[in-house]
Order: structure tokens, then sequence, then C-alpha cells
């Protein structure tokens, strides 16, 4: 394979990546199009059956006036009546009595000052009209079995549908999103186990072959075309050896018969030893590399499998609250499972870093999704609130293994140069997983139950399971904490200064801001400013949508410039920068910018944070990344008791700026600790 291969491999994975998400868009797009004209097809004749209706109940009454002999014009109160049918329908834009010519003789309603008079009224009357934001049906007004005296125009104003179509419009949208980043994660795991690996493969065999190396075979255990490659690569090489042998044989018999005959087997042996190289007793398979990536899909599947329940559980826990005899409180309790699912989480990870480094990632992963599968089946199958707090502190037992497991896996399989870029995989796969298992999760419980979703979740972790056994490789034990403990290990951690300042300088204060400002402080504020329910899920959604692109713009500065630690301390100042800018400009447009500001400033910081962890020699990485995730679960539970406090102090507005500002201290407090650390090591050095 010439030197670009690559290059080449890169582009070959572009293009299909390129291909297939265009597919994908293109079919999604189109569907959601279709979707939508539908739906606006539909609004139509829906709203008129509406106004039928209503003009139906409001002309019964005028109609019965007019049947005892009482003139259109001659009728009282008309105004007044029609103001109160137009107050009792929220629909109702306005309710206009016009005689036959279409002059108004009546009209009350919210838009009835804007009423546009009827310009052109047919043999069959004035029809339908559709007006700026309104629907107009009009309806004769006669006496039983008279002629048509006048009409009744019914306006409903389309705001209520209008918003309807924007949600819906959001809704597909999310939908095409789920769907693309499903799509993306499952095709990064096919390329890589299906062309990259393969080709990569290939690629170092035939560099081996080209500079005359036969000690090594492929692995080839694949029935594709790079299996058929390998098996042929292989033949070749043992095709060599033995050649190579009977060689030597000859030699051996020359040097038997003579002298001259000796230096000239000699001379043919030499020559053959300088341009190849053969192993005693034959070559060996030389196995692949682990792949970082084949944790990523579990990682993502099992990301999915939590968060399906996400939206619920609160909901979930006051049901079963209420149904348990007791004298607290049914909100009190709804908070159990939570607490315990997040006090789970937090202790359980030390022993999920401790078991990753002792057993191997593949074992931990096998363990966690087992201990998780049992939960979401328990959880399915409570019927009181002390048996789902049970169950979910089994999901958290699970949650914590499993994640320490596939991050400690990710780092180290990393390649030389690419931590950075492959740690950010990791936290890449953890927030589509939590984007796409919420919004899926939420149709599934709408639609099949909140135990069907469970159920699902169950199956879902299967999966994981199953692609585990598949794609992670045995053994990649941790030597370093091979004997040591938890609480070793925590000392190990804690007193190493660089671990510590990345800790309590960068990871807890980025924690804090993302409980306490993303989901907390903010959501209030919006709600507050006037946005409804699904206009704040867009907003705060603008988090994850801004993380994601800098999760890899931040493993790639990282890992190509060098700069993983300008990267983390400047993430927070332009955190905290954010942040204390929302009290000098209006809400509306400050909270967006502060939310998206936010996830782009953590995102650019979370790779290197956790490359500069998982990076520190003579440390165990899983224990490590262990304790780094503890940490950061602490900081998950201080953010919104923080946020409370302060704003029971002043009010959102002011938190958020205090919260900004502690921030940025914390990044100027890194950037302090990093160059004294820095000036250190080069004192050191020279």
């Amino acid at each position: 394979m010439t030197d670009d291969a690559g290059p080449t491999l890169r582009r070959l994975v572009r293009h299909l990546s390129f291909i297939a998400v265009a597919v994908l868009l293109g079919t999604v797009a189109a569907v959601s199009v279709a979707a939508l004209h539908a739906f606006d097809r539909e609004v139509r004749p829906a709203m008129e059956r509406e106004a039928a209706v209503i003009g139906e109940v409001v002309a019964n009454p005028i109609e019965r006036a007019l049947g005892l002999g009482i003139p259109l014009e001659a009728l009282v109160g008309a105004e007044d009546y029609l103001a109160g049918m137009a107050a009792s329908q929220p629909a109702v834009a306005y309710l206009v009595l016009t005689d036959l010519a279409g002059r108004p003789r009546a009209a009350a309603g919210p838009a009835a000052s804007g009423f546009q008079p009827i310009d052109v009224i047919t043999a069959e009357g004035p029809g339908s009209r559709a007006l700026p934001g309104i629907d107009e049906t009009a309806r004769p007004v006669a006496a039983p079995g008279g002629r048509p005296q006048g009409w009744l125009l019914v306006g409903v104003g389309r705001a209520a549908v209008d918003d309807i179509i924007v949600d819906t419009r959001w809704d597909l949208a999310i939908v095409l999103l789920v769907g693309v980043l499903l799509a993306m994660e499952v095709l990064r795991f096919a390329l890589d186990r299906g062309v990259i690996a393969p080709l990569t493969m290939i690629e170092a065999v035939v560099r081996r072959l080209d500079t005359g190396d036969c000690t090594r075979l492929a692995e080839a255990g694949s029935a594709d075309e790079a299996g058929r490659v390998a098996r042929a690569a292989n033949a070749l090489v043992r095709r060599l050896g033995d050649r190579w042998a009977h060689l030597q044989w000859l030699a051996t018999e020359a040097a038997s018969t003579g002298a001259g005959a000796a230096r000239d087997a000699a001379a043919v042996i030499a020559t053959l030893g300088d341009r190849l190289r053969f192993r005693d007793g034959g070559a060996v398979v030389d196995a692949a590399p682990p792949a970082a990536s084949a944790a990523r899909l579990p990682l993502f599947l099992f990301v999915v499998a939590e968060q399906l329940s996400t939206s619920f559980i609160p909901l979930l826990g006051r049901d079963l609250a209420r149904a348990t005899r007791g004298g607290f409180s049914p909100d009190l309790l709804a908070a159990l499972p939570i607490a315990v699912f997040v006090a789970a989480v937090a202790f359980a990870t030390p022993y999920g870093g401790r078991l990753t480094a002792r057993r191997g990632p593949r074992d931990a992963v096998l363990v966690g999704g087992g201990v998780a599968a049992l939960g979401y089946l328990a959880a399915a199958l409570a019927d009181d609130v002390t048996q789902f707090a049970l169950a979910r502190m089994l999901c958290g037992i699970g949650y914590a293994v499993l994640t320490i497991a596939c991050q400690a896996q990710m780092a180290m399989a990393a390649r030389q140069g690419r931590l950075a870029r492959t740690l950010g995989g990791f936290t890449g796969a953890v927030m589509t997983g939590a984007v796409c298992g919420t919004a899926i999760g939420a149709v599934i419980a709408d639609r099949l139950g909140y135990g069907a979703t469970f159920l699902a979740s169950a199956g879902l972790v299967v999966v994981v399971l199953g692609l585990a056994l598949r794609a992670i490789p045995r053994g990649m034990t941790d030597p370093v904490a091979a004997g040591q403990g938890v609480v070793a290990g925590a000392r190990a951690a804690f007193g190493n200064a660089r671990f510590t300042a990345v800790l309590l300088l960068a990871a807890v204060p980025a924690k804090i801001v993302l409980a306490g400002f993303i989901f907390y402080l903010a959501p209030l504020a919006l709600r507050d400013a006037g946005l409804s329910q699904a206009a704040v899920g867009r907003n705060v959604m603008l988090y994850g949508l801004c993380m994601l692109p800098a999760i890899a713009l931040g493993g790639w500065l990282a890992d190509r410039a060098r700069m993983g630690g300008g990267l983390i301390w400047g993430g927070a100042v332009l955190n905290g920068g954010a942040l204390l800018m929302i009290p000098l400009l209006p809400e509306v447009a400050a909270l967006p910018i502060a939310i998206a500001v936010t996830g782009a400033a953590q995102g650019l910081a979370s790779a290197p944070m956790l490359a500069v962890v998982a990076g520190m020699p003579g440390r165990s990485t899983p224990l490590l990344l262990s304790f780094l995730r503890l940490g950061e679960r602490f900081g998950s539970v201080i953010g919104p008791f923080a946020a409370a406090w302060l704003m029971m102090r002043g009010d959102a507005v002011w938190a958020m700026g205090v919260l900004g500002g502690v921030t940025a201290l914390t990044g100027i407090g890194y950037a302090l600790v990093q160059r004294r650390a820095t000036r250190a090591n080069a004192a050191i050095a020279s």
C-alpha cells in the first residue's frame, strides 16, 4: 500500500458517511414535509367544521326570534348576546351578524374591530374566507322554514393552530435530529468494524511485507474481501517462511561438502537476511489492537436505555407514592427514586473504576449491564415507591459501572496523539444518547405506558451486552491498580495536585453551572419571560446542540495544537462571561445566547479535561476517571441547591451572574495553577 493510504482511507470513510447521512436526511426531510402538508390540509376542514358547529349554536336563538316575526334589524341585545357567546368560545375571533347585503348589524369578539366587510355576495352566499390569522365561515340566518334574512359570520382564529403547526415542525426537526444522531452512531460503529479496521489491517500487512518483515501474520477471521486478502498475505508469509527454512537446510548441507560451498551459502543467507526477517518456529498472528470505538456504540445505546424513562420518573414516583401507605407526603416520596439513583451512581463509580482496572472493561460492562437490566425489569414490576426506589438503585449501580468501564476502555485503547479526541467521543456518545433517549422515551411512554418503556430499556441493555461480547476485547487490565483498593486509590488520586486542580477548579464548577443554570435557572427564567413549555425545551436543547461540535473541536485542538490546558481554563472564563452578560441584555435574547455559549465552552473543555486526567503518568487511568466522575456527580447535586440558595437572596438573573463570576474565577485559578506547574517543570528540566 502506498504512503498516502491513510489519507485515502480517511477520504473513503468521509465519502461513505456523507452519502449515508445525505440519503437519511433526504428521506426523513421528504417524509417530514409531506407530513406537514398533510397536517395543514386537514386543519382547514376541521376549522370549518368547528365554525359550523359554533354558528349553529349561536344562530339558533336568533332564528327563533326571527320565527316570532321580529325583523333582523329590530333585534334587541344582539350585540350583548354575541359578546357572551364569543367569550364562551376561546377559538372564536369574532361573531358578526349582517344583513343580506353583508352590512354588519351586530359584532362581538376579540377581533371584531378588525372585521373586513364582505365585498361580493353570490347567490349561494358569502361562502368561506381565509383572512390573515382567521378562517371565516358564513351561515345563513332565517326563520324556521323561511328565506334567509342575513348572515352569521363566524371567524375562528388560527393562532392556536399556527402554534400547533410550529410545534409540530419543531417536533419533526427533533425527530430528524434524533434519527441522524442514531444513524451516525450506528454508521460510525459499522464503518470502524467493517471498513476501517479491515483496511487498516491490510495496510499493516502490506507495510510489513514491504519492509521484509515475515515474522507476523494478520488476523483473518472474517469471510469478506479483507479476510481473503489477509489469508492470501498469510499464505505468502508462510510460503516465504517454508522457503527460508528449506534454504537454511540447503546451506547446512552445502557447508558439509566444502569450504567454497559454505562461503557461497553464507553469502546467500546474509543477502536474504538483509532483506527479509523471519521468526524461528514460524510467523505468529499479530492480534489487532483494541479499537477505542468498540465501546462507543454500547455506551450510546445504554445511555439511550437509561434516558428513555427520564421524562416520567417523577410522575411515576408520585403515582406510586400516592398508593403507598404512610405519613409521608407523596411529593416528598416522589423524589426518593431520583435521589437513590443519583446516590447509587455517585458511590458506585469508584468501585466501577476498581472493577474495570482489575477485570478489564469488557467484564465491567457485562457486570454493569446485567445489574442495570435487572433494575429496569424490577422498575417495570414495581407497585410501590419503595420497590421502585430499590430498582432505581440497581439502575444507578449499573450506570456507574458500565459508563466508567466504557470511558476507561476508550482511554486505554486511544492511539498515540489522539487521546483527547478519543475521550471526547465518550462525552459525545453520552450527549447524543441523552438527546435520543429522552425524545423517544416520551413517545413510548405516551403510547405504551411506563412498564413497556422500562422493558424497552431492558431490551436495549441486552443488545448492549451482545455488542460488548462481540466488540470489546478481553483483558486490558490496569496493573497499576491490580492490588489497590478504593481508599488507597482515593489517596493516590487526591494526593496528586494536578488531579485535584482539574477536579476542583474545572470539573466540579462546570457541573455546578450545568445543573444550576441549564437545568434549573434557565428554564424558570424562560418560562417567567412568557415562553411556552415547548419553546423552553428548545432553548435548553441549544446546550447539547452547541456542545456536540465543540467536543470534537476541543479534542482536535488538544491533540494537534497541544493546548488542552488553555481550553480548560479558557472555556471556564468564556462560560463565566456568558453568564455575566445576562444582566446586561434583555433576558429573551441573553438566555439563549448564554445557553449556547455554555454548551460550546463546556464542550471545548470536556475532552482536554478527560485527556489531562487519563494521561497522568504512574496512575491508574480507570480509578482516576472514576474519581473525576464522582466529583462531577457531586457538582451536579450541588448545582440546583446552590442556584436556589442564590435565587432566594436576589433573583434568577442575579444568581446567574454570581454563578458566572465564580466560574470565571475558577478558570483563572486553574490558569494560574497550570502556569505555576509549567514553570516548575521547566526549572526541573533545566
